[in-house]
């Protein structure tokens, strides 16, 4: 983990899998809207995870060079192997620190990255640093929440308190609304910002059973870090146990937001 990094506490050893199931929950091929990609581009994916962005940015645009990058050598090797399997040759996965990456001045013509921001503690200093890597002309596109896992209605307050305590403490559940002005602050150009219903975990009425599956191991990765925070694992089963509860709920809603936030070095 990077010195500049929060820790990754949903991290596990099925982590892979379930960034997989999410991408496809999330159906990311839509995200494809927001990336001024055009023929003979390179691309770099930061923080690629599992690798399903940088692997459908290469399988839609075989004409473009696509890597990505990420702390984790266990996820870029199980990318790879994911790459070899689909026969994606123009995609590489290289290791490399959001704060420091592994490429020089103007690298790239376009940055992408997602759920990345919330994880560190300095997001400004990692723009500053997906800019460097890009050319004149180019752009870079982060994807952030706002509202990740605390916008539930109707819910006990006591459980709202507890929520917005606990994720809070974990990760910026609102970092979406911050990339713009960052943007704005290093220089970028153009900057704009799309809004979009976030498909992962936005749920009106009961939630689905895959979903359902994806809070779980969530929630189970993160089990420890829940219980630092409210003091025992009891507590923390209790939680995940009334999260779970208003999921199930046919009669309850929860809204997560995407912003899409573009911005061009000039």
């Amino acid at each position: 983990m990077s010195e500049y990094s929060l820790p990754y506490v949903i991290d596990s050893d099925e982590e892979c899998e379930r960034l997989e199931k999410q991408a496809q929950l999330a159906r990311i091929e839509g995200h494809l809207r927001h990336l001024p990609i055009t023929a003979g581009a390179r691309v770099l994916d930061a923080g690629c995870g599992s690798g399903s962005m940088a692997r459908l940015i290469a399988r839609s645009f075989p004409e473009v060079d696509v890597v990505g990058v990420d702390l984790r050598q266990q996820y870029l090797d199980f990318a790879e192997v994911l790459a070899r399997s689909e026969k994606i040759s123009n995609v590489s996965f290289r290791r490399g620190d959001i704060f420091n990456l592994p490429f020089s001045d103007g690298s790239f013509d376009v940055v992408w990255t997602k759920y990345v921001l919330q994880w560190v503690k300095l997001p400004k200093n990692a723009l500053a640093e997906l800019k460097r890597v890009t050319k004149p002309g180019g752009s870079v596109v982060s994807c952030d929440y706002v509202g990740f896992g605390t916008k539930h209605y109707p819910t006990a307050s006591d459980l709202d308190a507890d929520l917005r305590k606990v994720i809070g403490a974990l990760v910026d559940c609102d970092i979406g609304r911050k990339v713009a002005p960052f943007m704005i602050a290093l220089g970028f150009r153009d900057v704009a910002v799309d809004v979009e219903t976030d498909r992962l975990f936005t749920v009106i009425g009961r939630i689905d059973p895959d979903r359902r599956w994806n809070w779980e191991k969530q929630l189970q990765a993160a089990h420890s870090h829940i219980a630092q925070i409210l003091g025992s694992r009891a507590a923390a089963d209790r939680l995940g146990e009334r999260l779970l509860s208003h999921y199930d709920d046919p009669a309850t809603c929860s809204f997560t937001e995407l912003y899409f936030t573009r911005g061009r070095v000039a």
